[in-house]
C-alpha cells in the first residue's frame, strides 16, 4: 500500500473558536454566498469561524464573498488542485474544536450545528460524524458510505439480481440494509458535511490529495478507524443537499474521475495489485454494455448519442489504466504562510 504524506500545519486551538467551517469553491459563486449565509443563520450559540477556499473560480467567486461577508476568511488558492488539496489549505487555518468540511452546495439548518457538536462533546470515541442529506425534492440522498472493496465490485458487475446487489453479502456500497432514521455506525460518510474532532488532524493529518474528487472522504475515514476512532451517521443532524454543483451531472469528465477515485482507492488502500483487479472488474462491466451502445449507435447513423458519451470515456480510461495504472496527482500545497 503507498503512503501519502498528510501532515498539517495546524494553527494553535483558539478557545474562542468553536467550529471552523471550511468550504472549497468552484465556480458556484451564487450557491457559496447561500451556504456561507446559513452558517451564519443558523449558528445558534456556536463561535464559528468560516474559511472559504476558492479553487481558482472564473465566476468571481472570491470577489463576491470579501464583499459580501468582509468578517469570513476568504482565500485564493494558487492552483484548482481538486476537493482535498482545497480543503488542506483550509485546514491550515482552522482554530476551531472542531472542523467541519462543507460542500457550496448545501444549507445547513437551524439548530444543526449546535446539536452535530453537542453529539461529538457527548460521544467522545466518534472522530467524524455525518448527517441526513436531503435533495431539493425532499428525498433523503445516501450519505452512509461503504469502503469500495474487489468482492462488491465483482456482485455489483455481475450480480444479475438488483435486490441482492442491495445487500451486504452482495456488494452494497450505500448501507441499504441500514435504516436512515437511526444513529448508525458506518465506514465513510459523504465529503459534502463531515465534521471532525481536531484531534483527527492532529493525530492523521489531512485528506489525501493524491486524489483530485472522488474516493478521498472514504479513504480519509478509513484511516480514521484505523486510528481507534469510530465514523457515526447521525440524521438528528439534517442538512439541504443541491447536489454536485460544479460538476452538474454524469458528464464524460465526470465519469472518468469517478472511476479514477475508485482505483486510487483501492490502490492506496489495499495495494497496486488489487487495484488492478478492480480496473479490470470495472473493464469487464463496461465491455458488456458494448453492444447495447454499438446497436445505439449504429441507428444512429453510426453515431455515438449524448448518453453514450460518459460510458465510452469510461472505457477508454479503464483500458490504457489496465496498461497504465493511474497514481494520482502530485501537487503540493502552499505553506500556510504563504496565504492569506
Amino acid at each position: 500500500m503507498e503512503q501519502a504524506e498528510t501532515k498539517l500545519d495546524l494553527p494553535p486551538v483558539s478557545a474562542d473558536i468553536d467550529l471552523s467551517v471550511v468550504i472549497v469553491s468552484y465556480n458556484t459563486r451564487q450557491m457559496t454566498i447561500e451556504c456561507v449565509a446559513s452558517v451564519l443563520d443558523h449558528r445558534g450559540d456556536l463561535n464559528v469561524e468560516i474559511i472559504v477556499v476558492d479553487n481558482c473560480s472564473k465566476d468571481g467567486s472570491a470577489a463576491a464573498l470579501r464583499e459580501s461577508f468582509p468578517n469570513i476568511t476568504v482565500i485564493d488558492s494558487p492552483a484548482n488542485g481538486g476537493f482535498a488539496f482545497g480543503n488542506n489549505i483550509g485546514f491550515e487555518k482552522a482554530s476551531g474544536r472542531y472542523i467541519l468540511l462543507l460542500n457550496p452546495d448545501t444549507r445547513v439548518h437551524p439548530g444543526g450545528l449546535e446539536t452535530a457538536i453537542r453529539y461529538m462533546e457527548e460521544n467522545a470515541d466518534i472522530g467524524i460524524m455525518g448527517p441526513l442529506v436531503r435533495l431539493d425534492d425532499g428525498t433523503q440522498q445516501s450519505s452512509m458510505i461503504r469502503y469500495l472493496s474487489l468482492t462488491q465490485l465483482f456482485f455489483i458487475i455481475f450480480m444479475p439480481s438488483l435486490w441482492m446487489r442491495k445487500t451486504s453479502l452482495f456488494g452494497d456500497l450505500r448501507y441499504a440494509d441500514l435504516s436512515r432514521g437511526e444513529i448508525n455506525s458506518v465506514d465513510a460518510v459523504s465529503g459534502c458535511f463531515m465534521l471532525a474532532r481536531r484531534k483527527i488532524f492532529e493525530d492523521i493529518g489531512g485528506l489525501d490529495q493524491r486524489f483530485f474528487m472522488y474516493g478521498e472522504e472514504s479513504e480519509w475515514c478509513r484511516r480514521t478507524t484505523r486510528a481507534g476512532w469510530d465514523i457515526h451517521y447521525n440524521p438528528n443532524v439534517e442538512i439541504l443537499h443541491h447536489g454536485a454543483a460544479s460538476t452538474a451531472h454524469m458528464s464524460e469528465w465526470k465519469a472518468v474521475e469517478m472511476t479514477r477515485g475508485h482505483i486510487l482507492f483501492l490502490r492506496f488502500t489495499r495495494g497496486a495489485f488489487a487495484a488492478w483487479i478492480g480496473t479490470l472488474f470495472m473493464l469487464a462491466r463496461d465491455l458488456v454494455r458494448l453492444p447495447y451502445y454499438g446497436f445505439k449507435a449504429i441507428l444512429n447513423g453510426f453515431r455515438w448519442d449524448e448518453s453514450a458519451k460518459p460510458w465510452l470515456a469510461r472505457l477508454k480510461f479503464e483500458m490504457r489504466s489496465i496498461v497504465n495504472l493511474p497514481k494520482g496527482q502530485a501537487i503540493s500545497r502552499p505553506a500556510p504562510s504563504e496565504i492569506s
